[in-house]
């Protein structure tokens, strides 16, 4: 398995099938939302240097991508940039050996080299991953509630 860096627009025809099954196997409220990618506004935030994509890849099949949003925190001014998770997926077929683990310690290094001075991710209740994050070294410190308003 190869973990690499890789630009949006390079990349974005092989996520697309992707953020689809990520999807199906994650979102919660389908019967109101759909899986519909604004392609716009990510070509916009990557022009801008804010989206930061690292994959997963197997020979040259994407098995997995990781997508953080890189900006300064607005709560600590002069801090420094901050990653906040947008979106990962591994393929059912690469869960095992470690490729969801060895995804977010490659999302981290470069997050590190990239100067990022704190990184929050999540999951979902029903896709608990607090094991792994607890691997990695991640700390829980909040609990996050949602609520459809229309």
């Amino acid at each position: 398995m190869r973990f690499q860096r890789e630009e949006w627009s390079a990349t974005l025809p092989e996520l697309r099938p992707l953020f689809a099954r990520l999807w199906d196997d994650v979102a919660i409220d389908k019967e109101r939302f759909t899986a519909e990618c604004d392609e716009e506004k990510y070509a916009k935030l990557d022009e801008q240097k804010i989206l930061h994509l690292v994959t997963a890849r197997e020979e040259a099949k994407l098995a997995g991508f990781f997508l953080c949003f890189v900006w300064p925190n607005a709560h600590y001014l002069g801090a420094g940039e901050m990653a906040f998770t947008d979106m990962y997926y591994v393929l059912p077929q690469y869960r095992r050996g470690n490729v969801g683990i060895r995804l977010f310690a490659f999302m981290e290094a470069t997050l590190r080299e990239r100067g990022v001075v704190k990184f929050y991710t999540s999951h979902k209740k029903h896709r608990d991953r607090s094991a792994m994050m607890k691997i990695l070294g991640f700390k829980a410190t909040d609990i996050v509630y949602s609520k459809v308003l229309g």
